[in-house]
């Protein structure tokens, strides 16, 4: 979802200074054995006989000693599920945190997409798949234990393709059905449950009908081999034309381009976030409410028979937004900057009016450098009622991503 790697936010998670700040994530998993050397201290536990509903964390109201003492404490019967449709979440190597939460709440979840695999053109008709090193066997056993029904579907990222490389693909049939050999082979190799293909926003909406050949011949080809495929792709709608904000501007995959895919591809991962700044007026929101649900109607109207192959896309990460609105000026936040950034802060919640983005933020006061700055992150609240119109509108989920969230979330699902 997250959803992917198109969004500056996705690529600044790279980087070594945040990675480093996400300590505190690491700090509400749950204890193991102490090593060697160490005292054995009483085990802590992050189980409750209780979900978030019955303990009225659910609210538009929360408040922040609430989050703080609760976001690590989740229901005890990992496995219960809570919402009827598809649910994907991927899992990155930069947020390590998302392994454990697969392993912990996997019977949750349909499909655990973990970014490890790109595909790269080594010569004409020449192809390799790499980030084989990345697949951890054991992982995927724990994540599958028990009566799981859940999918290890590794997202496939078409990483450092020139227009050239595309071009030598869609001009000749054989090297396209080497591509798809190469892929096929790769994951029947490693015994995977299928792909999700990451290539739609790598060529910014052009040459539509070409993809359309590459996304229905790689995916017939998955198909052959008894594999899944889904497909990422961008919102249909991008921000709010000027002076309009309930009117979007047409974004680079549209209602035609999922008519001609749906029967083909087994899911779209929808990437309805990270919204474009608007205005002091409407807000900052991450993923306004309105404009979530218009992409779900724009590519599938009523009467549509593949709605239900759509997965709403939820960011489980937030963002710091300037006193000036500068999106250039705007920073990641994770669960453990958020929980740095909470303490003697009160909640908003934006909902109502133009502005219904159904989203909290609060405004930072006396913390230095982020002074006026607004936090919008996820809470119980908000994904709770984007759960609720993705069962009203008969769609799945895709949560980017499972490390950047907190662990009291999962109860939702």
């Amino acid at each position: 979802m997250n959803l992917s790697d198109v969004s500056w936010f996705k690529i600044c998670v790279c980087s070594f200074a945040v990675f480093i700040v996400c300590t505190s994530i690491g700090e509400i998993q749950a204890a193991g054995p102490p090593k060697k050397g160490e005292k054995k201290n009483k085990k802590k536990t992050y189980e409750s006989a209780k979900t978030v509903v019955d303990r009225r964390l659910v609210t538009t109201s929360p408040r922040y000693k609430d989050i703080i003492k609760e976001h690590g404490i989740y229901y005890s019967k990992v496995d219960d599920k809570n919402f009827a449709g598809s649910v994907l979440g991927y899992v990155t190597p930069w947020y390590n945190h998302g392994y454990d939460v697969a392993k912990i709440f996997g019977g949750k979840f349909s499909l655990i997409s973990p970014v490890w695999l790109q595909v790269k053109r080594q010569g004409n008709n020449v192809f390799v798949v790499n980030g084989g090193h990345d697949i951890d066997k054991g992982w995927v056993q724990d994540v599958k234990k028990g009566q799981r029904d859940v999918k290890i579907v590794p997202r496939l990222l078409f990483d450092g393709w020139s227009r050239g490389d595309y071009k030598a693909v869609f001009n000749s049939e054989d090297v396209l059905q080497n591509l798809a050999k190469t892929i096929v082979n790769f994951y029947k190799k490693h015994k995977l449950d299928g792909v999700v293909l990451e290539v739609w926003s790598q060529l910014g909406g052009q040459l539509r009908e070409n993809l359309h050949h590459l996304v229905i011949d790689l995916c017939d080809a998955m198909h052959t081999a008894k594999k899944l495929c889904i497909l990422v792709v961008p919102p249909p709608f991008r921000g709010p034309k000027s002076g309009a904000p309930l009117d979007y501007m047409k974004g680079m995959f549209g209602k035609a381009d999922f008519d001609m895919l749906a029967p083909v591809v087994d899911a779209f991962s929808l990437m309805t976030y990270d919204y474009p700044r608007t205005s002091p007026e409407i807000g900052y929101p991450n993923a306004p409410y309105p404009w979530v649900k218009a992409c779900i109607l724009e590519l599938a109207p009523e009467g549509s028979e593949y709605r239900s192959k759509i997965l709403l896309g939820l960011n489980f990460y937030g963002y710091l937004q300037p006193p000036d609105g500068i999106e250039a000026h705007q920073e990641p936040v994770v669960a453990s900057k958020y929980l740095e950034l909470l303490p003697k802060h009160e909640l908003v919640w934006s909902a109502g009016g133009v502005a219904d983005n159904q989203e909290h933020y609060f405004t930072i006061k006396n913390k230095g450098q982020y002074n006026g700055y607004t936090v919008w992150y996820p809470t119980l609240k908000s994904i709770q009622v984007r759960l609720e119109l993705a069962a009203e509108l008969g769609t799945g989920i895709s949560i980017w991503e499972l490390g950047q969230g907190l662990d009291y979330f999962y109860d939702l699902l």
